[in-house]
């Protein structure tokens, strides 16, 4: 590994950066100038794409496929957006909730899907602290402070009609999901929790566990992961089991091969005392 060469756009921090294209060579970053851009390496220049003066810095990006790329940002809005245009394709506001006096730190109050703005006024909505997907398909994860990871349907079709984000299912989580990968074949998630958001200590859960989390996804809709923890707990009793009876063939093999050994002097010592006896009777 060594330094290449530094590439100059953003005029504010970069906050978060995605390679995960498989045919083009072209990275994604998005940083504090409100700005995302896309990299094209081989032609040394970059494509600059602004959501509007309503839309905040984003936090995180990420790249499904190469011509599509999926960033949270710090108001709770998650955007996909398209290499051919300037303005996100698809958009769904309030991902993760509100923050308010009903639903800080552990209250977490889930008001994602039936969400009224009326009655929303005066809360913070949460940020999106990240999101990822899975290279080469339409599935998404995003994650924050309200108790859950969310993951997401992403339909990239070839008109505008065709093009949006669906949810389709969360994870309970405490604390902070400050990062999520989505494993080969959408099998299982991994997520990174913390007491505070990674990007900053401007908030803090305190019950909070400084953690990894395994989630499985393929199997029951409710309880797979138990059940796949059942099924390993079957499986570790019965190689138990398999253990105990190898064990107890071993022990039974034994005795037997002890006891023909104590057998065969006893029988050898009979034909002894036998042929002794022929040869008095002889005499």
């Amino acid at each position: 590994m060594a330094y290449i060469e530094t590439l100059y756009g953003h005029q504010h921090g970069v906050t978060d950066i995605s390679c995960s294209s498989i045919i083009a060579e072209m990275p994604v970053s998005v940083g504090r100038d409100r700005t995302v851009r896309a990299w094209k390496l081989n032609e040394d220049s970059h494509l600059i794409f602004r959501g509007g003066a309503s839309v905040p810095s984003a936090d995180c990006v990420s790249v499904p496929r190469d011509d599509w790329f999926l960033t949270g940002h710090e108001n709770g809005l998650l955007c996909l957006w398209n290499n051919r245009r300037k303005k996100a394709t698809a958009s769904v506001e309030y991902c993760h909730g509100f923050d308010g006096t009903d639903n800080d730190d552990d209250n977490h109050v889930d008001v994602v899907d039936n969400v009224d703005v009326d009655n929303t006024r005066g809360l913070l909505p949460r940020g999106i602290v990240c999101c990822n997907s899975l290279p080469g398909s339409d599935l998404a994860v995003t994650g924050s402070h309200d108790g859950y990871a969310r993951f997401w349907k992403m339909t990239m079709g070839e008109t505008n009609s065709d093009r949006k984000l669906e949810a389709m299912g969360k994870i309970p989580l405490h604390g902070f999901v400050n990062d999520a990968i989505i494993g080969p074949g959408a099998k299982f998630c991994i997520a990174a929790l913390g007491q505070e958001p990674r990007l900053g200590r401007w908030k803090r859960i305190p019950r909070a566990k400084n953690r990894f989390v395994i989630m499985t996804l393929r199997g029951d809709k409710d309880n797979g992961a138990v059940e796949e923890l059942v099924e390993d707990e079957n499986d570790d009793e019965d190689d138990v089991d398999d253990d105990d009876d190898d064990s107890t063939s071993d022990e039974s093999l034994a005795e037997k091969k002890d006891q023909d050994e104590i057998d065969e002097p006893e029988s050898d010592h009979e034909e002894g005392e036998s042929s002794s006896s022929n040869d008095d009777d002889e005499e």
